[in-house]
């Protein structure tokens, strides 16, 4: 027999050996998978999507509230409150004060009126002009001698005292001057005239506050701070 033949007849006996021992193996036995519990009913599932934005706030929808100030008159406060009311869902006025510096101040300090009358004197024989002698107050009794805007000028005017031999002294002055305001509350869409106010008082800002709920009348005049 030719060495092929053999050859063949091994693969054929080792096929027929392989095949018996595939039947005569244990069969495998499919399961079925566990039965998974149900949910808890007290076990928070998560939300829909669409369940979450049913309830998510919206930004754009929330009402604003602005401040716009100082005015420098109450009349200037009037004009604007015409301006944004029929624009407006909320309003309400402010009036508070502020230090506003007059300018500097030179003058002599003495100690009673007769001394003061003195000075005077002696002020108008030196050729000095525009000086009193304050009636009343903080400083009763002090001979003005010039109150100036500008800081050189009044450093100039305390330089010349001193050379015709009085002690002037200088201190910056500040009042008190009231400041008006106007806040309001708009809701989304609404677009006030507020740029107008603005240009007609130089130095006025429109600012974001928070949001604010006036009683009773629609515009709440509150007292000075």
């Amino acid at each position: 027999m030719m060495p092929w033949r053999w050859m063949a007849l091994g693969l054929l006996l080792l096929n027929i050996a392989a095949g018996f021992g595939f039947l005569l193996s244990d069969p495998v036995v499919e399961t079925d998978a566990p039965d998974m519990p149900p949910l808890a009913a007290d076990v928070n599932q998560p939300p829909l999507v669409s369940e979450v934005s049913q309830f998510e706030p919206d930004a754009s929808q929330a009402p604003a509230c602005y401040s716009i100030g100082p005015l420098p008159t109450l009349l200037a406060q009037q004009r604007g409150e015409d301006r944004l009311r029929a624009f407006v869902s909320d309003l309400r006025l402010r009036q508070t004060t502020a230090d506003h510096d007059r300018g500097w101040w030179v003058y002599l300090s003495t100690s009673s009126r007769s001394e003061a009358l003195q000075l005077t004197r002696e002020l108008a024989e030196a050729d000095v002009e525009d000086y009193y002698v304050v009636a009343g107050g903080e400083m009763e009794n002090a001979v003005s001698v010039g109150l100036f805007q500008s800081i050189e000028n009044a450093r100039r005017r305390q330089a010349r005292m001193q050379e015709l031999g009085f002690n002037a002294q200088m201190e910056v002055r500040r009042e008190r001057i009231p400041q008006f305001w106007i806040d309001y509350r708009v809701t989304p869409g609404d677009e006030p005239p507020w740029r107008f106010i603005l240009r007609a008082s130089p130095g006025a800002q429109r600012m974001s506050i928070p949001c604010f709920t006036t009683s009773g009348d629609n515009a709440t005049r509150e007292p000075s701070a």
